[in-house]
Parts: C-alpha cells; sequence; structure tokens
C-alpha cells in the first residue's frame, strides 16, 4: 500500500470512532421512552374570614387634649404700694376670701379720710342750701301778698284821681309803689330759683364726692388682696418689699376641682357632635391619665374653627364621681369620645383594609375585591381598634378575609379558617402573612 494512502487512513479513523458516537447518542436520545411532564399545582394560601354582620356600633376617636381649668385667675395689684405681707407660697392650696397678700394701706386710708370730709361739708352746705330754698320761697309768698295791696290801692287812686278826690302826684305815687313791688317780687322769684339751682349743684357735687369716696374705700379694700375662690396658688412674681403699680402681676390662682381637658375635633365630626349635643345626646369620653382611665363627657364644642389647625375645639368635663386624681394642669392627656351610633356597618380589623377603602371576601374559595365606604373606627380598652365600613355589595352570608396579604390580588386562591377570637383576629398584623399550603 503506497504511504499516502497509508496516512489518509491513520487520519480518518478517529473521525469515523467520534461520528460513530455522536450517531450513537442521537439514536438513544431519539429512542427514549416519551413521559408527560408533571403539571405544577397552584397554591392556596391561609387565611382567617369573619362573617360580614351588618350592625349597629357606636364608632369612637381617639383624641390628645391638655388639662385645663375654667377658673384660671392672674391675680394683679389695683393700687400702687409697697408689699407689707404675703402669707402664702407657691404650690399651696387656699380656701375661698382668704388673705394672699397684703399691700401698703397707709395712702388709701388718707384718700378715704378726705373723701369723707369732702363729703360731710357738701353735704352741710346742702342743707343750708335747703334752708335758703326754704327762706327765699317764704319771700316771694310775702312780696306777692305786697304786690296784690299794692296793684289794690293803685286802682283805688285812679279810681279817687277819676273822682277828683285824689291829686296827681298821689296816683302817680300809687303807680310807683305798684312797679316797685313788682321788681321786689321778680327778685324774691330769682332768689328762689338760684337757691333751687344751687342745690342741685351741691347734689351733683355730693355725687361726685361719694364717688370718689366709694374709689377711695375700693382701693383700700385692694390692699388686701384674697382668694375668689378655692384653688392652687402658682406663678408668684412679687416678694415682700417690693413696690407694685396699678396692674402689676402678683400671681395665678388655679381650681384644680373645675378642671377640663381641651381637645382638637376633626372638622368632619364636629358639627355632628354639636347637633347630637343640642338634640340632648350625651357624649361619654374616656380619659387615660398615667394609664387609669378616668369617665367623663364631652361638655361643648367650639363655634369656630383654629387657625392653622384644621381643627375644632371641644371641652370635655369629668364626672364628678370619677375624682381628678392623677389630671394635673397642664398635662396632655388621651382622650376617646363615643360617637353616637350608627346603623347597618360592619366592623373588621385594621389589617382587613387594603389602600384606604378597600377589602377582600372569599368567593369560590378565592379573593374578591370589594370597595367600602369607611364610616369610622372604634377602639377598645385592650388595645383593639376596629374600623366601621359600610358596604352594599355585601350580604350577610358573605365571608370578609381579616389575614393581611402581601401579594393580595383578584383570583388568589385562598383556603379558610375561623378566627379562634376576636381578639386574636384583630391581632393579625403584617409581620403575620398567611403561608403557602399545597392544595390537595
Amino acid at each position: 500500500m503506497p504511504l499516502a494512502s497509508l496516512k489518509r487512513l491513520r487520519v480518518g479513523r478517529p473521525t469515523l470512532i467520534l461520528l460513530g458516537s455522536i450517531a450513537l447518542v442521537v439514536l438513544l436520545i431519539a429512542t427514549r421512552p416519551s413521559k408527560e411532564p408533571r403539571q405544577r399545582q397552584e397554591r392556596a394560601w391561609t387565611v382567617e374570614v369573619v362573617k360580614a354582620a351588618p350592625q349597629s356600633v357606636s364608632p369612637t376617636v381617639a383624641l390628645f387634649g391638655q388639662v385645663q381649668s375654667p377658673q384660671n385667675a392672674e391675680l394683679s395689684a389695683g393700687v400702687e404700694a409697697v408689699v407689707l405681707a404675703m402669707p402664702v407660697r407657691d404650690g399651696i392650696s387656699v380656701a375661698p376670701d382668704e388673705l394672699l397678700l397684703r399691700l401698703d394701706d397707709r395712702d388709701a386710708k388718707l384718700a378715704l379720710q378726705q373723701a369723707e370730709a369732702d363729703l360731710r361739708e357738701a353735704k352741710a352746705q346742702q342743707n343750708f342750701a335747703r334752708i335758703r330754698i326754704d327762706r327765699a320761697r317764704q319771700a316771694f309768698e310775702k312780696e306777692q301778698e305786697v304786690l296784690e295791696i299794692s296793684r289794690q290801692r293803685a286802682e283805688r287812686a285812679e279810681q279817687l284821681f277819676g273822682e277828683g278826690l285824689l291829686s296827681k302826684a298821689d296816683l302817680e305815687t300809687a303807680g310807683e309803689n305798684l312797679a316797685r313791688q313788682q321788681l321786689a317780687v321778680n327778685l324774691a322769684e330769682l332768689a328762689k330759683e338760684e337757691n333751687a339751682a344751687k342745690l342741685l349743684e351741691l347734689e351733683a357735687r355730693i355725687m361726685r364726692i361719694t364717688a370718689a369716696r366709694d374709689a377711695a374705700a375700693l382701693d383700700l379694700e385692694r390692699t388686701q388682696i384674697r382668694a375668689p375662690f378655692a384653688g392652687v396658688i402658682s406663678d408668684l412674681q412679687v416678694s415682700q418689699g417690693d413696690r407694685v403699680r396699678v396692674g402689676d402681676p402678683l400671681m395665678r390662682l388655679q381650681n384644680p376641682a373645675a378642671i377640663e381637658i381641651r381637645a382638637q375635633l376633626p372638622s368632619r365630626i364636629a358639627r355632628s357632635l354639636s347637633e347630637s349635643m343640642q338634640e340632648g345626646a350625651t357624649i361619654p369620653a374616656l380619659i387615660e391619665t398615667d394609664g387609669l382611665p378616668v369617665a367623663g363627657e364631652l361638655l361643648r364644642v367650639s363655634g369656630q374653627t383654629t387657625i392653622g389647625s384644621g381643627g375644632v375645639d371641644s371641652f370635655i368635663g369629668v364626672k364628678a364621681d370619677q375624682g381628678i386624681s392623677g389630671l394635673r394642669l397642664g398635662s396632655t392627656v388621651s382622650v376617646t369620645l363615643e360617637l353616637p351610633p350608627v346603623k347597618n356597618v360592619i366592623t373588621v380589623p385594621g389589617e382587613a383594609i387594603y389602600g384606604s377603602n378597600q377589602l377582600y371576601k372569599v368567593s369560590d374559595n378565592r379573593m374578591e375585591m370589594i370597595e367600602v365606604e369607611r364610616v369610622g373606627e372604634r377602639e377598645y380598652s385592650d388595645g383593639r381598634t376596629e374600623v366601621l365600613v359600610r358596604a352594599p355589595a355585601l350580604t350577610a352570608s358573605d365571608r370578609i378575609i381579616i389575614t393581611k396579604l402581601a401579594n393580595a390580588a383578584n383570583g388568589l386562591l385562598v383556603e379558610t379558617t375561623q378566627p379562634a377570637d376576636s381578639a386574636s383576629a384583630a391581632a393579625l398584623t403584617e409581620s403575620q402573612m398567611a403561608k403557602p399550603v399545597s392544595n390537595n
């Protein structure tokens, strides 16, 4: 065999072996037994459900308020004087009309004495003016009597002159006497009216002096600062020896027994609460301070919205039999108001709500989204919170999903269980999401 043929034979044999191996592998693959692929099984998510049971429920609203007192007075100085004594201290309790501070009253006493002296002088002048009026009245009456006599004499003189029995000089004298007496009557009348005017002037002066005397007595009374009501002293701003001017603040007096809580209501419910109270409804409130509940009720709702807040001020009072233990003036407390009942609503845990107004019900073991109207919320003493919703699309036989699912969607396959109790249903949180299980 030629040498070239031998080389081609050596080169072609490995190639033939490789080609044969490939052909064998292709043949094995082509002739392997056929097997249908196993279908992937759909997973179901375990969720808890509750029945959609419409009922009448009272919503609640949680607020934060500040404890204050309507009897919260800032006492100030009514006269300019030096502080002589201050028997009270910051933080002590005082009774009504108890002496809190005493000012130097010497100036006030002198002013009162001078006013009383002026008043006595004016009253003496008034008495004398009344005597002069009486004398002037008597003189006026006498002058009128003399005038009548003079008039009769003048008439008789004219008659005698006409008969030629009286001279003309005597007639003129009679007329002159009548004119002079008429002038005397006018002067007597003027004196009487002048004395009457003088009396009115004295009466007005007495009124002014009496007012000045009363003002001096009031200034003397103001030298002693007394408690207008029972309360606790705070914010002392003066000490013994200080000189205070009119209007200078001295201290503050607050009555802790007449406390109320001022809290802001959302504008959307302030109007309805006002209308309910006008109809005679009582709005209960639960006040929590230092972990202790105190019963109260809504007293009134402000008629205007606070600028910059968007809310309306409300005032909550404490029931008399509850006491005021723990409610310190100026402190902040939490308040829960129980609103009037709302009919035909469904209560669900907050975890059942998706977005702002959506929840899911079970339909043929699958999730179906329902849009609802949020009516309010209700909080319980154990910390649970339920959302009140109204949904015309839900019936009493529908089951609402109360488990929070991160992958919640329409058509998602679920497996339902009933919650052990309402507390466990409400306790479901996003961290307690359901785990997928096989749907066998």
